[in-house]
């Protein structure tokens, strides 16, 4: 058994939670007074099959990033599907703690992640929004690639099979590049002066707003389990087992 407080410290000074965006619910939520933890699962979304998991592998402690609570909840019912995550775990005494725009930000977190596995340089923040929450990396590659090459080396780097490509300025050669892992397609407008923009979820609308640089929609699951090892590794200093959740996206690319 490890304490739990010990645990969640150890979260909160590599994601500090004052770094999470105003409408954000990053913390606890599902906090049952066990101070105790004997197993963690860690996973992206806390959905009922990652409680499922939890269950199965004797975990008592899950670590998300996505907040499992997100809107306001009127009544806890079990034909709400989503709140069975919520009923399921308290009735198997599971807590659940996420880290959301925090681990989004932090240094060391989900951008810098993606900025590192692309090996670029010169790495700085790409949006602030407001001055304390700083959103997406930019820097360059060490030489300038080709086009086709970059995007060949970011789905072995992601594990992917496809890309959704954006390139309305018909650009053939890359050296700055712009992450914002999970959705960053609403700072499209906002962001100047790069040759691609990596980021998920990028809907009609926002693609016909990239006029002046590539976007790669890799998506937002696929930009964002790069975390979940980094978790892992910070967590090793406890003597528990900390387990990666097996997890897919909610959809299958045909």
């Amino acid at each position: 058994m490890t304490n739990l407080n010990k645990i969640i410290e150890k979260i909160e000074k590599f994601a500090p939670p004052e770094l999470a965006s105003d409408w954000d619910n990053s913390g606890w939520q599902v906090y049952l007074g066990n101070n105790s933890v004997s197993k963690i699962l860690l996973a992206l979304t806390c959905t009922i099959d990652i409680v499922e998991q939890a269950i199965k592998n004797n975990c008592n402690l899950i670590i998300s990033h996505h907040p499992l609570i997100f809107e306001k909840i009127n009544n806890i019912s079990t034909e709400n599907n989503a709140i069975l995550p919520v009923i399921k775990a308290i009735q198997n005494n599971i807590q659940v703690y996420s880290a959301h725009t925090n681990l989004d930000s932090a240094q060391g977190g989900i951008a810098d992640k993606l900025a590192e596995l692309l090996d670029l340089k010169d790495i700085m923040f790409l949006v602030q929004i407001p001055e304390d929450f700083r959103l997406g990396r930019v820097g360059e590659l060490e030489k300038e690639k080709e086009l086709n090459i970059f995007i060949k080396e970011l789905k072995e780097i992601l594990k992917i099979d496809k890309i959704k490509l954006i390139n309305h300025s018909n650009k053939t050669k890359v050296k700055k590049i712009a992450v914002i892992p999970g959705s960053g397609t609403s700072f499209i407008p906002k962001i100047k002066d790069i040759d691609v923009l990596i980021t998920g979820d990028v809907k009609y609308h926002n693609a016909l707003d990239a006029k002046d640089f590539i976007v790669l929609d890799a998506g937002h699951f696929e930009t964002e389990r790069i975390i979940l090892p980094v978790l892992k590794d910070l967590l090793n200093e406890f003597s528990i087992e900390a387990l990666i959740a097996e997890e897919n996206p909610p959809w299958t690319i045909l």
